[in-house]
């Protein structure tokens, strides 16, 4: 009887899929990082944000230059813990 009612509720679940956009690369610099744009819908708005990326630690930003200047301080901060 479990296992009939996870297979309606997995026939549920997809027949009500949400598309979401994916993040869009945007900016990869040589030396490391990346930088997405992202749109989020929020009740009856859309937002655009960018996700930098460093060393597998990311955070969202309400503009491109927030992005840019978080990757600039994760690799100094990395360059100072390497000395």
């Amino acid at each position: 009887m479990e296992m009939y009612l996870n297979m309606n509720y997995c026939l549920i679940k997809y027949k009500y899929k949400i598309n979401m956009a994916l993040p869009e690369l945007i900016y990869a610099p040589i030396d490391g990082g990346t930088i997405h744009r992202y749109e989020i819908s929020g009740g009856k708005r859309k937002f655009l944000r960018f996700i930098g990326c460093y060393l597998g630690q990311c955070n969202f930003h309400r503009n491109i230059d927030d992005a840019i200047d978080y990757i600039k301080n994760l690799k100094e901060s990395q360059k100072i813990q390497k000395t």
